[in-house]
């Protein structure tokens, strides 16, 4: 009896060794093997074995965070995040098994699937693991961003330069918040501090051109924006840019060939070749060329017709582009212009005692006629305003020409304008000694002559 007893206890001893060797030298080794494999990129067979180890031992904490890992390589995120997650069920970390890496992995996880809530929960545990990591706080600032919830980004993406002053991309989009919100000034230093960490970030020279621009900075905007245009993805809206920047301070020759420039790069039937052929026929319209600026116009109806105030150009000019008459006036060089409007003076029956260039769109003449038939009755003067642009005469000018008169020893005035007449300067007119005449009758004063 005591043998039996004996050979049992002995069996029991010789039981426990086997297991002890299985399960603390058999077993890691194999489990090691395992890791190696995934880092050498053998996941496929690393599965396999793995699925098997967890078949056998539904605890073993390292062999789900493996497993976990391979699925993730594979590109199986959905099953990565289970195994993630079952690592985190069982709680065991050691030198290998590290809870922030888990939960980085599944952030990144969560992140990757859109599903943004499950994503922010991880990185909010991460800020608590890690307080001096800044690289959570930016994702979270990124997450907010992209949610639209622009405080709560900001406030990240502070924390993360506290942490890291030297992180380029929380300043990048810190400098997206301010720019968007309009605080320029500050938007300005936040590009301008991505710049001293990484010069060569081109979306960084786009975004501080932009800023540059409202601030009125246009020569250093357009610096910036011929940086940017090295970058292939931003070079049409870097040409875009620099146009606007050059028409904005009224340098049309100059902001057209930018527009140009940017039309040779740009895809047919985008959004920004629209806008460039915009602005383009905006420039070629201020430079009297409408025949081109018309042509674009054409080009973006064609397009897309409700692209802004597209239709409305081409009504405009609806005239210009069926009668040559007043396709002359619009292009007419400065001294035709001043000629034509003299001739049309005259057609009138007035008499032309003075002129005055304002500008090659405008011209005032002063014209005299006689109050009645007989010699010697009292002659009284007209001030006539010719105007060739297709912007609408506002009531302001006709207060400031009402207010010229007794200056000019003028009785009454006329306006002839190629654009149309604000509903006050309309007003304004019906109540005082001013004539106010359209495009049409323009027409027909110039088939005159």
């Amino acid at each position: 009896m005591i043998t039996y007893v004996m050979i049992f206890v002995l069996f029991i001893i010789l039981g426990i060794i086997v297991f002890y060797i299985f399960s603390s030298i058999i077993i890691p080794k194999k489990i090691e093997e395992i890791a190696r494999m995934i880092e050498n990129g053998q996941t496929k067979p690393a599965i396999k074995k793995l699925n098997e180890l967890i078949e056998k031992d539904d605890r073993n904490a390292y062999a789900h965070f493996l497993l976990a890992k391979a699925y993730d390589l594979e590109k199986n995120s959905q099953y990565a995040i289970i195994e993630y997650r079952q690592v985190l069920r069982l709680g065991r970390y050691t030198d290998k098994i590290k809870e922030t890496e888990v939960r980085a992995n599944l952030a990144r996880l969560f992140k990757e699937r859109k599903s943004i809530e499950e994503a922010k929960k991880e990185y909010l545990i991460l800020t608590k693991l890690e307080p001096d990591n800044y690289v959570n706080y930016f994702e979270l600032g990124l997450i907010f961003y992209d949610l639209g919830v622009m405080e709560k980004a900001s406030g990240f993406l502070k924390k993360s330069i506290a942490v890291n002053p030297r992180h380029e991309m929380s300043y990048y989009y810190l400098g997206q918040i301010l720019y968007k919100s309009g605080i320029y000034q500050d938007a300005k230093q936040m590009f301008i501090n991505v710049l001293k960490q990484d010069p060569q970030n081109y979306r960084a020279h786009y975004f501080l051109g932009l800023v540059l621009r409202q601030l009125n900075d246009y020569e250093w905007a357009i610096k910036e924006f011929e940086t940017a245009q090295k970058s292939e993805e931003l070079r049409v809206k870097c040409f875009l840019a620099k146009g606007s920047c050059h028409m904005e301070r009224g340098h049309f020759p100059k902001a057209v060939q930018e527009f140009e420039r940017g039309l040779k790069y740009v895809r047919s039937g985008s959004v920004t070749e629209l806008n460039l052929r915009y602005f383009l026929a905006e420039c070629q319209e201020k430079l009297r060329d409408v025949h081109s600026a018309i042509t674009n116009w054409e080009k973006i109806s064609a397009v897309n017709p409700k692209f802004r105030d597209v239709q409305e150009k081409l009504k405009k000019f609806a005239e210009f582009r069926q009668d040559d008459r007043i396709k002359d006036f619009m292009i007419a060089g400065l001294s035709k212009f001043e000629h034509m409007c003299r001739k049309m003076v005259q057609a009138m029956g007035f008499n032309v005692s003075d002129i005055e260039i304002i500008s090659d769109t405008e011209i005032e003449i002063i014209a005299n006629e006689t109050e009645g038939k007989w010699r010697n009755t009292r002659q009284t003067n007209r001030i006539i305003r010719f105007i060739r642009t297709t912007d609408k005469v506002q009531e302001s000018l006709l207060r400031k020409l009402h207010e010229s008169m007794k200056l000019k020893n003028a009785s009454r005035v006329m306006i002839i304008s190629t654009g149309e007449y604000s509903s006050k300067a309309v007003d304004f007119a019906n109540t005082r000694p001013i004539e106010i005449l359209s495009k049409s009758d323009l027409i027909e004063i110039l088939k005159k002559i």
